[in-house]
C-alpha cells in the first residue's frame, strides 16, 4: 500500500457520472397524429379507407349542445380504418404520461362490444402492430 492515500474519514468521493446525451422529446399527441397520416396515406391498400373523426378540440357550450344533438360520441377514437367492411379503431396517445378518459374508455367498451377492435397506439409501430392483428392490409412497413 505504499504510495497510497488512505481516505479520510468525512473526504468526498467523486461520483459524478459523465453527462449524457439529451434525450430527444417525446412527440406530441398532434406530432403523433401528423406521422400516423403520412403513413396511412402511404401504407394502406387500396381497398381501404380511413378517417380521422375530430371530437376534440375546444367548443362553446353552443357548439358542443349542437354536436351533442347531432349525435358526437364522446371518447370515439381518433381515427377509423376500414377495410372491405370491417373496421379497426386507432386512439393515439403521447407515449409518455397519457392515458385514456373515461369518456374513451367506456366508447372503447361500448365498440368492442360490438365486436370492432380498439387498439391504443403510442407509436408507428403500434399503429402497424394494429393494422396487422385486425387483417388490415399494408404496402409499407415502419422502417
Amino acid at each position: 500500500m505504499a504510495g497510497m492515500a488512505k481516505q479520510a474519514a468525512g473526504d468526498r468521493v467523486n461520483t459524478k457520472r459523465k453527462p449524457q446525451a439529451p434525450k430527444p422529446p417525446v412527440p406530441s399527441e398532434y406530432e403523433l397524429h401528423l406521422s400516423v397520416a403520412k403513413y396511412l396515406n402511404h401504407a394502406l391498400e387500396g381497398n381501404c379507407f380511413w378517417f380521422h373523426s375530430p371530437n376534440g378540440g375546444l367548443r362553446t357550450a353552443s357548439e358542443a349542445g349542437r354536436f351533442k344533438k347531432m349525435g358526437v360520441t364522446p371518447g370515439l377514437p381518433d381515427i377509423g380504418v376500414i377495410d372491405t367492411g370491417r373496421i379497426a379503431w386507432l386512439e393515439l396517445k403521447r407515449a409518455k404520461g397519457s392515458t385514456t378518459s373515461p369518456a374513451q374508455h367506456y366508447c372503447h367498451q361500448q365498440l368492442r362490444r360490438a365486436r370492432s377492435p380498439v387498439y391504443v397506439c403510442k407509436n408507428l409501430d403500434d399503429v402497424e402492430a394494429a393494422l396487422k392483428d385486425a387483417g388490415i392490409p399494408v404496402k409499407a412497413r415502419v422502417t
